[in-house]
């Protein structure tokens, strides 16, 4: 099958590297939406009739921009809106943050979120991380993932401080997807808790093969 992998708003596809290896044999496409530069090599290629994975913000721009029809959707600590759940201060202080000092801001976003330790090395495009946080800021997706026609699987932690407990809940526990949670990870799900992402991932794309 093939997997189309987006990641979040202020990474690079590297943060699928633990991941990867532990997905059956799959043709992979790790899209990279230019928020930190020196990342892996990236494809521009999303198939139709893709398994679509995305972490975090990915989910969103997947819900947004990625390929039509698709086989099924992953969402990995992800959301189909944030600013719906987060008070308006606090994005609004982040993107404050990425105009007057961005490096700072991101280890502010890694300390609260954290994933301190877990950013990713590169460059900071500092124009895309202010976009996406616009981005954040305005876009809900939450018809088209109403509308989507393609099985869900949503994967999230209690212990997320970014995409907290309350709006995973809000967003996947509605009968709209198949929710796992685990116990003890954090908002890196695809680094901090890889095999356990890839056996939901493998039994998902089983089960949309079957």
């Amino acid at each position: 099958m093939k997997l189309v992998l987006v990641h979040g708003w202020g990474f690079h596809s590297g943060v699928w590297d633990k991941l990867v290896p532990h997905l059956d044999s799959h043709e992979i496409h790790c899209i990279d939406l230019g928020f930190v530069r020196g990342g892996p090599r990236a494809s521009n290629d999303m198939p139709t009739d893709s398994l679509c994975i995305g972490h975090s913000f990915g989910v969103m721009w997947l819900l947004k921009h990625g390929p039509r029809p698709i086989r099924g959707l992953v969402s990995i600590a992800g959301f189909d809106c944030l600013h719906k759940h987060v008070p308006a201060n606090v994005l609004e202080a982040m993107r404050e943050g990425m105009r007057t000092d961005p490096e700072a801001q991101m280890n502010s976003f890694a300390e609260n979120g954290g994933f301190a330790g877990l950013q990713p090395e590169g460059e900071l495009d500092k124009g895309g991380l202010r976009g996406g946080l616009d981005w954040i800021a305005t876009w809900d997706e939450g018809e088209a993932l109403k509308t989507l026609g393609a099985p869900v699987l949503a994967l999230a932690a209690r212990n997320d401080r970014v995409v907290r407990k309350e709006a995973s809940e809000a967003i996947w526990g509605n009968g709209i997807s198949e929710l796992h949670w685990h116990e003890d990870a954090d908002h890196i799900l695809p680094l901090t808790a890889p095999e356990w992402c890839a056996d939901h991932i493998n039994k998902f794309a089983d089960d949309l093969e079957s």
